[in-house]
């Protein structure tokens, strides 16, 4: 006789309830599967189904490649958010036909199912212990993860690009302060040399007409020493000459008595 395996699948969510069964009795009818439960308890659904092993295997492979559900845009898509709770092979099982069932609280449903059908406590537990199924969740924290990612990556591109228009714009404002100043340079030496023309012009009109010094001439023109400027001050001597001082004196002469 041929051993029965026990397999509990949790299903996270019906997009389309009526498809998605039409399509699993396809797939139980093709596989020659008899035996199981599509169980609804609130949000939390169930497949619980009794066949050989290689069905069971079979019926994975079908869940992983074919479309049995929709998605948002109404396609038909794969359900990939589904949880195998557990396996395990008994001699046989009280699991007979297959039906759906609505199931209106937990102790029926551990009746049911770990009472007269055999499945494992440790099963259910797992299933009731999360809100939607643990493929689900971890899908849903890395598609978190990845938004955050690539959130960060875009914000880091735009502070790259700000700093990069931050720059340009310093760049540009320090070269335009290099040709304001160069220009401002220009325009000087132009009117200083403007200037200088302006007073040869005039200096050869009028020779009387001193010419002053440029900004260079003053800075070339040397200093005089402060002792040499002293010298020059002090008073020059007389060229009169000097009385003789040996020169006899005239007395004049007596008249005699």
């Amino acid at each position: 006789m041929t051993a029965v395996e026990l397999l509990l699948i949790r299903i996270d969510y019906f997009r389309d309830r009526a498809q998605y069964v039409s399509v699993l009795r396809e797939w139980l009818t093709e596989l020659e599967i008899a035996n199981g439960r599509l169980i609804t308890m609130g949000s939390l659904l169930l497949l619980f189904v009794a066949a050989t092993e290689a069905q069971n295997d079979q019926l994975l492979r079908f869940y992983s490649s074919r479309e049995i559900d929709s998605n948002s845009r109404g396609q038909k898509c794969v359900d990939k958010f589904i949880d195998v709770l557990g396996r395990k092979k008994v001699d046989a099982s009280g699991c007979r036909g297959f039906l759906e069932m609505n199931i209106l609280n937990q102790s029926l449903l551990q009746k049911v199912l770990v009472d007269e059908w055999q499945a494992e406590q440790a099963w259910l537990d797992t299933a009731l212990v999360t809100p939607r199924t643990k493929t689900f969740m971890e899908w849903k924290e890395a598609a978190k993860a990845a938004r955050k990612e690539k959130r960060k990556r875009e914000g880091h591109k735009k502070q790259q690009e700000r700093d990069e228009k931050k720059q340009k714009r310093e760049q540009e404002a320090a070269q335009k302060a290099l040709e304001e100043a160069a220009a401002e340079k220009e325009r000087q030496e132009q009117e200083e040399a403007g200037e200088q023309q302006a007073e040869k012009e005039e200096v050869r009109k009028d020779p009387d007409v001193k010419m002053p010094l440029s900004s260079q001439e003053k800075q070339a023109k040397p200093v005089k020493k402060s002792g040499q400027q002293n010298q020059s001050k002090q008073p020059q001597t007389s060229g009169l000459p000097k009385k003789n001082r040996n020169k006899k004196r005239h007395r004049p002469a007596t008249t005699a008595s």
